[in-house]
């Protein structure tokens, strides 16, 4: 994908490849792969442990590499509600409720596309003119993260108590995940909303088994 940064990163001594979704509490999870894979905590912004450069804290091989060299290796990914990481999507970038994006992804350059406040249904429009091949990552597909089957699929609304399947299956002491970055969750989606958000992500819904019914229309 043309503006996917994030592609699976792995784990050498864990013998785990993570297959991280923006927007799915990537940041908690690679902090916490990197403390258990090197002995202590990522040095430096908790951010920049999704750089593959010398200030970062990830390895991210080839993608066809995932697919023959790890084969053996225990591939994870977190995933969510779709209706609640567009939510997440939608107020950090363009509801104002967070702080405004010093780095800009290449993706809204590329496109004039302005970081400001919008109506959740010009958003909605932005996603569904753009397939998976040329979205921004915050918003393409959660399955078009996923490079390799069988994966463990752990769900973020359930995420501690499978985290703690996870700890012991890579044998290593049980901590609870720290959270990093917050969204405000408030927001309320129209009927027409929501069917044009399941619309966009039908494969998510599907792949991870989430309803399309969501309680009160909050997410």
């Amino acid at each position: 994908m043309k503006y996917n940064r994030q592609t699976p990163c792995v784990y050498q001594k864990l013998k785990v490849v993570y297959h991280g979704i923006p927007k799915n509490a990537s940041t908690s999870v690679k902090n916490a792969l990197y403390e258990y894979e090197h002995g202590h905590e990522f040095q430096g912004s908790k951010q920049w442990v999704h750089k593959g450069n010398e200030k970062g804290g990830s390895l991210y091989p080839e993608v066809e590499c995932i697919k023959t060299k790890f084969n053996d290796w225990l591939h994870l990914t977190v995933v969510r509600n779709p209706f609640s990481r567009f939510i997440s999507f939608y107020s950090d970038l363009f509801a104002g409720t967070t702080n405004l994006r010093h780095n800009i992804p290449p993706f809204y350059v590329d496109n004039n596309i302005v970081l400001e406040p919008k109506p959740i249904d010009d958003v909605i429009d932005i996603i569904e003119s753009y397939d998976d091949e040329n979205a921004d990552e915050h918003f393409s597909s959660q399955s078009s993260f996923v490079h390799f089957q069988p994966i463990e699929v752990l769900k973020l609304e359930e995420l501690e108590t499978s985290w703690k399947l996870i700890t012991d299956k890579i044998q290593v002491d049980y901590k609870p995940l720290n959270v990093y970055n917050r969204s405000d969750d408030t927001f309320e989606l129209s009927e027409n909303q929501k069917q044009r958000i399941y619309n966009r992500y039908k494969q998510d819904f599907i792949a991870f088994n989430y309803s399309y019914e969501v309680d009160d229309g909050k997410v």
